[in-house]
């Protein structure tokens, strides 16, 4: 991420100056996401229910009587279902630590990733950036789920419960470089985080953060000291401001928003809910009398704070979400500071508005104030104030005369006064701890250009991508539904969104559409898993192929003229050139749209295009990474790989192909089924007067030669059932009968002066990658005289195992059976083939097909350059493919994140029992080896069934927690000392064996020993 200079703040308003909440997702009861959260609360919904079964036995510990220890007074509470639920595979969380895992953890994880997908940003972009993270998560009793299955171990010790270890998690998912920590202030922390994030990104200390927190009620621990307090509601519901209430009710959650300046999100397209314009935490010291009794002065003090803070008066506030759980001792303290503070100077006719969202999903205590934040920023976005729950006498402070501050009993529509809505947040500890924040409605920025839908462009290339086919399935289904709304986005500001501003996983696919309706049912078939699920991909080599003649049909490329600028751009300077050389307009040919007819006509138009299709290729982001040409394709590739300059590529293609339309000698050529033996054979004794001019495959070659003789040739061929088709020119080139043009073709590119290349050029006349300088007068004599050797160029990339991607770069693919063909025989099924353009078909849908195909197989196309015009909008987030993760039953085991193993169950060892009986150590390196992997994938919960002894360790996921494990093991089984640093740096696993072979203790002979 960029760190952006900060305007003259001088002029700048409260708004312009603060801290914009841009991206925000959560898990409370009854809401998944923000979207349904307001839901809830705008059709005043109450989620709380009693404490289900799989928490703990309420009935147990249930008493209504009033400070009875060792009880629990209220049944109630605000639960999440599916708790033990988590997809470790999307995290790289091998199986038995995220068994260990505080839920709270596993929780933050996914709803942080929501969270960023929500603001537009991308893993890539975040990586190595300034970002803080600053969560919280209080203790959820899930280390006494863990002791009482006797899994409380040093992995769980470390890595589990830890706060700062929920935020060191996310920071090390993301790779973010920015503060990394955990606050606590009781029931203020989450809004804490807040404050100190918005000082950091407001001093530039930092360029984003991730603020959030979490709550998971497991144990009943807490409930006792709670309802020894009377703090708990008997009647089970938070009824904030009302003359009965009687204490709150606990819930779950997890709350994460992500905070940028509001000026950096303005410039970059963000999407703002709300803008943070001023914050304040302040300590009640003993003002309230006892530790835990709220005070006034220590929350007056806090406002007045804030409010400074945000340059605005108190008196111009239309609302506050209060900190307000429903307790009899803390509303009262509450509503008296904010109505000294915000009622002085207010007009009586404009009383702030007060609410509570406790009322509708209970007290997330730690993470309240953020859920506090979240209502709040909806309310200001939506412009209405939701009502409070659950309220039937109000207090006094509501109903007195002239009072400044209304309960919100009912929904309020927030109207317009001439200046942006503002809001006033609170959140109280019960150690003292205060804070507040000031939001201000988003400042009104100009709308972004906007694509007109269904107008605007011929086709929309719409990206998706997941790390589970079922997910991916799952993620179709929804964008259609997204789609096919009414009222939805435009497909431009959808694809846009799904190109520039999502992260893009292994599993991919990609649908191309003229509009919303044609891009949903496209994605209605992948849904319904059309085709077969797509297969991990990782970025692949890329290669263009430039074929020879034979490609062109009229009035190809005239689409992409009037709509890629690029495209327009490269064949304009073409054009140029070829007017200088031949004294022909390439642009007025393919304008008219007549068919081309004379070779030198048709090849230097066909060069143009060439050249231009590969400057529209790499505008949009796919960079070849090596260059294939095809006979007079090889002229193309010198002009990409910058060997030759746009002029020197005209001089070859015009003066060779000028010579060529006067050549004397008459010849033909045939395209045949045969390898290239085959074939020699098939001439046989007209080897005299026919050759075998090209090898496209191992199975398809190009006779060349004398017209009579090659009809002799061809005459048993096809009567034997091989297909042969005669190509369609009249001479007989990389044949004896073109020799005679090549010292003239020298003569006549004598002044000709090529350089090295930027990228790679594989000759198909050498057979070899070669340097630009040998691209000179001869060497195009010889493209035109000797055999075109493709199959081998194509069998030599394809020797390499690595993906690769094939991109034929023509109007009409020529060469991609060749290439398949090759692929087969070489049986190399991480190779992808696809053209640019087809025949007669359009042009723009036809290219954005092309780069549909080569997103799937792992290329990151520029979709900045792509999706150009479109704006940010919401997208359905991430589809969770969670499995149980919990100690009471075994986690599913699945495979290595980093070697793909199969996906069979491993019953998890017990490292923490005793083990008394004598086992046999290993006593040769294999078995070693054996022994240590075995040990080492029942450790991590994977298996071992394809795991190589090449690999490292920690390729399989061993860390320094579970490494201290297995040198235990290993030192108190085995008597064998290997220290953690040495299983993690070791090369491989065979090499470790062989180091825990050497320190293998000598053999103690049984009689010796009795």
């Amino acid at each position: 991420m960029i760190l952006r200079t900060s305007r003259n703040r001088a002029r700048q308003t409260p708004a312009e100056q603060g801290v914009a909440i841009v991206g925000a997702a959560c898990r409370l009861p009854g809401a998944g996401t923000p979207e349904q959260f307001w839901e809830v609360l705008r059709t005043a919904q109450d989620t709380v229910t009693e404490v289900p079964d799989d928490r703990f036995d309420v009935d147990r510990w249930f008493s209504p009587e009033m400070g009875k220890p060792h009880t629990i007074r209220s049944r109630s509470g605000g639960f999440l279902e599916r708790i033990d639920q988590f997809d470790a595979r999307f995290f790289g969380i091998l199986p038995n630590e995220a068994e260990q895992m505080d839920p709270q953890q596993r929780m933050l994880l996914e709803v942080t990733w929501q969270a960023l997908e929500d603001a537009g940003r991308t893993a890539p972009e975040l990586a190595g950036s300034n970002t803080g993270v600053y969560v919280n998560m209080c203790n959820s009793g899930y280390w006494d789920v863990l002791r009482a299955a006797g899994r409380h171990d040093l992995h769980a010790a470390m890595g589990g419960e830890a706060g700062g270890m929920a935020a060191g998690r996310i920071a090390y998912h993301l790779d973010v470089r920015g503060p990394v920590m955990a606050l606590e202030s009781t029931c203020a922390t989450a809004l804490l985080a807040v404050h100190v994030a918005g000082r950091a990104l407001r001093s530039g200390e930092i360029d984003l953060a991730i603020v959030g927190g979490a709550n998971l009620l497991l144990s009943p621990d807490l409930y006792f000291a709670l309802s020894e307090a009377e703090m708990l509601s008997p009647t089970g519901r938070c009824r904030f401001g009302d003359r009965d209430a009687d204490g709150y009710v606990r819930s779950e959650g997890a709350v994460v928003l992500v905070l940028k300046r509001q000026e950096d999100a303005d410039a970059d397209g963000d999407r703002t809910y709300a803008t943070v314009i001023g914050t304040a935490v302040r300590g009640d010291g003993r003002s309230g009398g006892t530790l835990t009794t709220p005070g006034i002065e220590g929350q007056e003090a806090m406002l007045r704070a804030a409010y400074e803070d945000a340059g605005v008066s108190p008196a111009d506030v239309d609302f506050v979400e209060a900190h307000g759980p429903g307790t009899p001792a803390g509303d009262p303290v509450e509503l008296a500071a904010l109505a000294t503070v915000l009622g002085e100077q207010r007009d009586p006719a404009r009383p702030c508005l007060v609410g509570s969202a406790k009322s509708n999903v209970g007290h997330l205590e730690g993470a309240g104030g953020v859920v506090g934040l979240l209502k709040a920023a909806l309310a200001l976005y939506h412009r209405e104030l939701p009502q409070t729950l659950h309220v039937r006498t109000p207090l006094p402070v509501f109903e007195e005369p002239g009072s400044p501050l209304r309960l919100a009993r009912e929904r309020t529509p927030l109207t317009p006064i001439g200046r942006p809505a503002l809001a006033g947040v609170s959140a109280f500890g019960l150690s003292g701890g205060y804070a507040h924040a000031v939001l201000a409605e988003a400042p009104a920025v100009p709308a972004p250009r906007r694509a007109r839908d269904d107008e605007s462009a011929p086709a929309y290339l719409l990206p998706l991508s997941a790390k589970d086919p079922t997910a991916l399935r799952t993620l179709a289904a929804a964008t259609a539904e997204l789609l096919s709304a009414p009222d939805g986005p435009s497909a431009a500001d959808v694809c846009h969104t799904a190109g520039s501003r999502r992260t893009h996983h292994e599993r991919r696919v990609a649908v191309v559409g003229r509009n919303r309706a044609e891009l949903a049912d496209e994605l209605i078939a992948v849904a319904g898993g059309h085709g077969a699920p797509p297969a991990p991909v990782h970025a692949p080599r890329v290669v263009f192929v430039f074929p020879g003649q034979g490609s062109q049909w009229p009035g190809m490329g005239r689409e992409l003229l009037r709509t890629d600028r690029v495209f327009a751009a490269r064949l304009t300077e073409c054009d140029r050139a070829v007017r200088a050389e031949a004294g022909f307009s390439v642009l007025a040919a393919l304008e008219s749209g007549h068919p081309l007819s004379t070779m030198d006509e048709v090849q230097p138009v066909l060069w143009a295009v060439q050249v231009a299709l590969a400057a529209s290729w790499r505008s949009r982001g796919v960079e070849p990474e090596l260059l294939i040409g095809h006979s007079m394709g090889e002229v193309a590739a010198a002009v990409t790989a910058g060997a030759l300059t746009v002029a020197e590529g005209a001089a070859v293609i015009c003066r060779r192909s000028g010579l060529l339309a006067r050549r004397r000698t008459p010849g033909a050529m045939w395209a045949v089924q045969l390898g290239e033996d085959r074939a020699v054979r098939a001439i046989g004794a007209h080897a005299d007067r026919v050759c075998v001019g090209v090898v496209n495959s191992p199975h398809a070659t190009v006779l060349s030669g004398d017209p009579g003789a090659l009809a002799e040739v061809v005459a048993p061929l096809r009567a034997t059932g091989v297909h042969c088709r005669q190509v369609q020119v009249d001479y007989a080139s990389h044949a004896p009968q073109v020799a005679g043009l090549c010292p003239d073709i020298e003569r006549s590119l004598a002044g000709l002066r090529p350089r090295e290349g930027r990228v790679p050029l594989y000759s198909t006349v050498r057979n070899r990658v070669v340097g630009g300088a040998e691209l000179d007068g001869r060497y195009w004599a010889d493209n035109l005289r000797l055999p075109v050797r493709f199959a081998d160029a194509v069998g030599t990339v394809l020797a390499d195992p690595r993906p690769v991607l094939f991109v034929e770069i023509s109007p009409h693919p020529i060469l991609h059976a060749a290439i398949e063909d090759g692929i087969e025989a070489a049986g190399a099924a991480a190779a992808t083939v696809t053209g640019s353009l087809e025949r007669d078909r359009p042009e723009v849908a036809t290219m954005l097909q092309a780069l549909a195909t080569a997103y799937a197989a792992g290329c990151d196309p520029d979709w900045a350059r792509l999706t150009e015009g479109g704006a940010f909008v919401p997208l359905p987030g991430y589809p969770w493919q969670g499995e149980r993760y919990w100690v009471d039953d075994g986690a599913g085991a699945w495979t290595s994140p980093v070697i793909a193993l199969p996906h069979r169950h491993v019953a998890a060892e017990r490292f923490d029992e005793p083990r008394d009986r004598p086992r046999r150590g290993p006593s040769t390196p294999e078995e070693c080896a054996e022994d240590l992997l075995r040990r080492t994938t029942a450790l991590l919960g994977i298996d071992t069934g394809e795991v190589q002894l090449d690999v490292p360790l920690t390729q399989l996921g061993l860390n320094s927690l579970f490494a201290v494990k297995l040198a235990y093991r290993l030192r108190s089984e085995l008597d064998i000392a290997i220290s953690v640093r040495e299983l993690l740096q070791a090369a491989s696993i065979a090499e470790l064996a062989e180091l825990i072979h050497h320190r293998m203790p000598e053999p103690v002979d049984a009689d010796q020993a009795s």
